[in-house]
């Protein structure tokens, strides 16, 4: 019952921050300078070691790669474009992907999409 508990307040607070990314990355595409916009945007990305708590590796790794992503943006070694931001919102769709099942099952959605 613990177990479900854990993933269930984890795909709430996954849900919210996706949500929010949406949001932020339209700001983002606005302002696509404006690096103030990025740290927030990695929220949703950093439930790295959760992911592995809870055996949800597929999505581990999308978090993973979207987070270094955005690290990189952030510290300027990349520079933000539009196809880095569809790459983003890819990503969002990804997670939401693999995370919808785990709404029903509490097990991690498909790995190939």
């Amino acid at each position: 019952m613990q177990d479900e508990d854990v993933i269930r307040e984890f795909l709430v607070e996954s849900h919210e921050n996706l949500s929010r990314l949406d949001q932020e990355l339209v700001e983002l595409e606005k302002h696509p300078k404006d690096a103030e916009l990025l740290p927030a945007s990695s929220a949703p990305f950093n439930h790295k070691g959760t992911c592995g708590f809870l055996a949800f590796s597929t999505w581990k790794g999308i978090t993973h790669q979207a987070e270094s992503l955005l690290s990189q943006l952030r510290d300027g070694r990349r520079e933000l474009s539009p196809s880095l931001v569809s790459l983003i919102l890819d990503t969002v769709d990804a997670t939401r992907k693999v995370w919808g099942p785990s709404k029903a099952t509490g097990e991690e959605g498909p790995d190939r999409f």
